[in-house]
């Protein structure tokens, strides 16, 4: 059975608040394509609040539910690779702002993961079109 920190090194992700459980790998369909899915959970007790910066002390953010998002992750064999994260939502009492947990492997309202932006830089050097990078990466020709 593997545990979350050999999915962490297997899939190169250095957060250490991304938990894998057992049998976290599905297959699914998506854009009518066979992919492959890995679930996991983004939690962690933040330290203040994101919008009035009020210091977490008694309380005052609380966990309120998961908010899941599907996230582009490099292909892992001869599948297109989505991370379905499940990410903490919380509530600050002060000034009843919500937000959701936030991790490094992807920007703040965005769906293509960092290491697929570092992986089409890397590929734009060479000598190829637009199209069959978009093909390789999983992304729309657009967002190349």
């Amino acid at each position: 059975m593997p545990t979350s920190n050999d999915m962490q090194k297997v899939l190169d992700i250095q957060d250490k608040n991304i938990i894998f459980e057992d049998h976290c790998v599905s297959y699914g369909i998506h854009k009518q394509k066979k992919c492959k899915l890995i679930d996991c959970t983004l939690t962690y007790i933040p330290t203040e609040c994101k919008k009035c910066q009020t210091p977490n002390k008694a309380y005052t953010i609380i966990k309120n539910g998961t908010q899941t998002s599907r996230i582009t992750f490099p292909m892992a064999g001869i599948y297109p690779t989505y991370l379905r994260v499940k990410k903490q939502r919380f509530k600050c009492k002060a000034c009843e702002a919500t937000f959701t947990a936030e991790t490094p492997i992807v920007k703040e309202h965005c769906f293509i993961s960092n290491f697929i932006k570092a992986e089409i830089l890397m590929k734009s050097a060479d000598a190829r079109s637009i199209k069959s990078l978009s093909e390789e990466t999983n992304v729309s020709h657009a967002t190349i």
